[in-house]
């Protein structure tokens, strides 16, 4: 054999085994359907992770079965079985709800994620599947339902809310229905607990205290408040983390701004008056202790609130 065939030959035999080693890693790699749950759905082991995931995607688990190789390009959602539970909550639901529901639901999720910048809980997917299975079907069967707190999503979780409105479009359009605004309060507050991790009775509850407190402030100044303006929406996500911790019963950490609040006291002396009225009203009704730096803050962010109300009555009066 000449050295030129010698060389080719090693060269061909490095080529294969640099394929196989190339095929090996990329096997290890894959995807692979554990379970088909329906065209959109699948449940599948994910090599790299090591770990069981289901997945989400359009025509995702089309054509396939056990074992084949999944498509990464076609996966549009992925969660990660932290318990069977979730699991066979999720194969319940395949067996019983259309494919195209799963599809819109999945949907609404990457767009309320995408606009929250951040990632909701995976039982989401589970809860606002089956409330718009159910929706759907109350539609069909003309059984409307009034959502009582739609005021107080609308004012108290903008963003929530203004995603609901747009699944609500999505769900109008994909299922030729027309849904009523209450539903967008719905899946609202579907996005709501699935972002702060809490239960509805619980994000209930922070939305009532959130309105006793700003009651206590309206009746005080005999005020209505700009709900567009800025402060505001400072004011509001400033009082949901306040509300938060009292039902959670975890006080803020006081950082000694004493020689603060006793100037701020006396600057914004009309504020400090009102909070003394929040801080009476939440220690009598919810024992919890609002200490020096929840005082602090709500004076300042009450007084920023109230400031821009009365320069607004200021130029309409001098316009009159």
């Amino acid at each position: 054999m000449g050295r030129f065939a010698f060389y080719a030959m090693q060269k061909a035999e490095s080529d294969i085994k640099s394929t196989f080693v190339c095929k090996s890693l990329q096997k290890q790699l894959e995807t692979l359907l554990l379970q088909w749950y329906n065209n959109n759905v699948i449940l599948a082991f994910e090599n790299s992770s090591k770990k069981e995931v289901i997945l989400t995607g359009c025509g995702i688990g089309f054509g396939k079965k056990p074992n084949d190789t999944v498509d990464d390009s076609k996966i549009e959602k992925k969660f990660v079985i932290q318990d069977n539970n979730f699991e066979s909550k999720v194969n319940k639901l395949a067996s019983e709800i259309p494919e195209e529901v799963f599809a819109v639901s999945s949907a609404i999720i990457e767009y309320a994620e995408k606009n929250l910048n951040t990632t909701l809980d995976e039982y989401i997917y589970i809860s606002l599947t089956d409330h718009i299975y159910f929706a759907l079907k109350r539609y069909k069967e003309n059984l409307p339902i009034k959502n009582e707190l739609l005021y107080e999503l609308r004012r108290i979780h903008k963003k929530e809310y203004e995603i609901g409105k747009w699944a609500i479009e999505y769900i109008n359009k994909t299922f030729n229905v027309n849904f009523l605004i209450d539903e967008a309060g719905f899946i609202a507050m579907h996005i709501i607990n699935a972002n702060y991790r809490e239960s509805t009775n619980k994000s209930c509850l922070i939305m009532n205290i959130i309105n006793q407190i700003l009651d206590i402030i309206k009746n005080y100044y005999s005020i209505e408040f700009i709900e567009d303006e800025i402060n505001f929406d400072r004011l509001l996500t400033h009082l949901k983390f306040f509300a938060k911790r009292l039902i959670d019963k975890t006080e803020s950490i006081d950082t000694n701004n004493n020689g603060l609040l006793e100037i701020v006291k006396v600057q914004y002396k009309e504020s400090y008056d009102c909070v003394k009225q929040i801080k009476s009203f939440i220690e009598e009704n919810y024992t919890y202790k609002v200490n020096d730096d929840e005082v602090l803050y709500l004076i300042l962010h009450i007084n920023r609130v109230i400031s821009v109300i009365n320069f607004n009555k200021e130029i309409t009066k001098s316009y009159v």
